[in-house]
């Protein structure tokens, strides 16, 4: 039986990707859901904020070496403009300064292209909802930068976890999804995103990347 998503309910989409295969198997993946609709497409960064000022989508999907401009100089302005546009990098390009670069520019996630379709999927839900995904291949090279670039000598962190909470907190850090904590702890996801609730206000932390920076910097996690 088809489900029926209200208009209010949809979550609206705007795909740009200077690939028109890319764009088209997006377009594919998005479509199959019954609550996202792709409202238009483009191919460079010039696209991204003319039709981010034309659509004003929920969520748009942008990759980052496009041409006329590139999707960090489209992601920085849209974010200045009309910052209530939720912006997932979706890239071949799996390099720790090409994310850095793209979430100082504002975007809410990271994921490959080469993601399975249900992951991509999942990422611009979780965008919409005001979380922040990293592909699992991402995050380990993120978590390897904040490891270089702590300081030898730490101060022990404040924050007091219980074990449980600790055990949730290590395997985020190893990039591991809600679903997959899950299954390692024997918990439901409910339960998981009950901790990552706590873990969040406990460390001061606005979504999932910045909780497991946080840990990370503060030696919390090895």
């Amino acid at each position: 039986m088809s489900v029926i998503v209200e208009a209010s309910e949809a979550i609206n989409v705007v795909i740009v990707d200077d690939e028109k295969f890319v764009r088209g198997a997006l377009r594919t993946y998005l479509s199959q859901a019954p609550d996202l609709v792709v409202l238009e497409e483009g191919e460079n960064g010039a696209d991204a904020v003319r039709l981010a000022h034309e659509f004003h989508p929920d969520v748009m999907l942008i990759d980052i070496q496009m041409p006329v401009m590139d999707g960090i100089a489209a992601i920085r302005q849209i974010v200045a403009e009309i910052p209530e546009i939720r912006i997932l990098v979706v890239t071949g390009h799996i390099s720790d300064v090409y994310l850095k670069a793209a979430l100082i520019a504002g975007a809410s996630g990271y994921v490959v292209k080469d993601a399975e379709p249900e992951r991509i999927v999942a990422a611009v839900r979780e965008v919409h909802a005001g979380d922040c995904p990293i592909d699992p291949a991402v995050t380990h090279l993120l978590v390897a930068d904040v490891r270089r670039s702590r300081p030898a000598t730490r101060t022990e962190s404040l924050v007091e976890l219980s074990d449980r909470e600790e055990d949730v907190l290590k395997l985020l850090c190893e990039g591991r999804s809600n679903s997959e904590i899950a299954a390692s702890l024997f918990l439901s996801e409910s339960t998981v995103k009950y901790h990552l609730v706590r873990l969040g206000r406990k460390f001061q932390a606005r979504d999932r990347l910045q909780l497991v920076i946080t840990a990370l910097r503060t030696g919390v996690v090895a």
